[in-house]
């Protein structure tokens, strides 16, 4: 399927998608300036992009903390195939899911990832507690977002569609760099990171505001007519309140895609156990030594975990990397299958307060309840 997609990609094609992911918010025209075609073949072959698989779809990515939320992310052991499906079902229930898989490998179970009111993590450790003294999870490993996040996103630039591999990925210079960093500055820089916080709008926010980022979230292809006409708002209100959440929520655009179209097979997790002084070095590489593929790099008490989509030929340089820094390092690899996401629930926000539910009723009793209900715990 992918080398088929790559020998039918022009270069005319690549250099429109080359744009794209490095600004999904677009214009025709000024993308056709930039790539040189009209606006009319720019549509078409932007078309063509999107049926031949290797775009489906724009949506928009925002910062939790500019919403009085928290991202955490869980690795969630289980020790067989039927706790692994009762687990599912039952986080399926939790109305900060943001999206689980499944993962294999130093830990077989589960990945989870939701946003939670702030200071309520309490609440997700009551509930998987309580899954674990039920004997359904077996251990529970928690990691955490530095500052706003330390991301990195896919990078066409480094990408050859003739051959289908990534180039330039920076792997020379981080194992050239990696016992050269000074850690005096890079320390200093890491706590810039953690300090660089989204501030809380939430004093701002509309009930439009809510209903708008959902559309956004969702899909930013739409456009402004048909989304004021679905939320019942005058247009000129909906251009109003997106310029709003583009300056205080919105983090990046993003476009949808299919990583085998671009020979990216193997989306990993590393656990590492480690000291301060080897995050830092970790991170300042991360910040100046950019690598051109999707990844997401959060702290745990003793360590990191970094989650990155990666293809074949440069997982192995990773893990050599990772493991002559880290002799007990831990690999997992995500079932791309088993994906499940949530849409953004501005139901959970509540008007009345002007907060978020962050209840142990809400956030566990009664997540708790509807699995009773259905029978997947006791």
């Amino acid at each position: 399927m992918s080398s088929f997609a790559t020998k039918s990609l022009s270069m005319e094609e690549y250099t429109i998608l080359k744009s794209i992911f490095q600004e999904p918010k677009f214009s025709y025209s000024k993308l056709a300036r930039e790539v040189n075609l009209s606006p009319p073949t720019v549509k078409k072959r932007l078309n063509s992009l999107i049926n031949k698989g290797f775009i489906k779809g724009f949506h928009a990515e925002y910062y939790p903390e500019a919403l009085g939320l928290e991202s955490h992310i869980f690795l969630l052991r289980v020790e067989s195939r039927d706790k692994l499906q009762v687990l599912e079902r039952v986080l399926q229930f939790q109305p900060y899911l943001v999206q689980q898989s499944r993962c294999y490998g130093a830990i077989n179970g589960i990945m989870l990832k939701v946003h939670i009111p702030s200071n309520s993590v309490n609440n997700i450790f009551t509930f998987l507690e309580y899954l674990k003294i039920h004997d359904i999870i077996k251990e529970i490993v928690h990691s955490y977002y530095i500052g706003n996040g330390i991301k990195t996103r896919l990078n066409l630039e480094c990408w050859n569609p003739k051959n289908n591999e990534f180039t330039n990925s920076n792997w020379d210079l981080w194992e050239k760099n990696i016992d050269s960093v000074d850690y005096v500055p890079a320390f200093f820089s890491l706590q810039k990171i953690i300090r660089e916080k989204a501030k809380n709008i939430l004093p701002r926010m509309h009930y439009e505001d809510f209903m708008i980022l959902k559309e956004l979230l969702e899909d930013t292809s739409k456009k402004n007519a048909d989304i004021a006409k679905e939320l019942d708002i005058p247009e000129y209100t909906l251009s109003r309140r997106i310029k709003f959440l583009q300056e205080n929520v919105i983090r990046n655009y993003l476009v949808k895609f299919d990583p085998q179209f671009y020979g990216l097979q193997d989306d990993l997790i590393f656990k590492v156990i480690c000291g301060t002084r080897a995050l830092t070095k970790i991170v300042y590489l991360l910040q100046n030594l950019s690598l051109p593929f999707d990844s997401d790099f959060r702290q745990t008490d003793d360590g990191f975990l970094w989650k990155i989509l990666l293809p074949p030929s440069e997982k192995m340089r990773l893990i050599n990397l990772l493991w002559s820094m880290f002799p007990a390092l831990q690999i997992m690899v995500i079932d791309p299958q088993s994906y499940i996401n949530k849409s953004f629930d501005p139901s959970n926000f509540s008007f009345r307060t002007l907060s978020w539910k962050d209840s142990c009723e809400f956030m566990v009793e009664e997540v708790l309840d509807k699995a009773r209900k259905e029978l997947l715990i006791v």
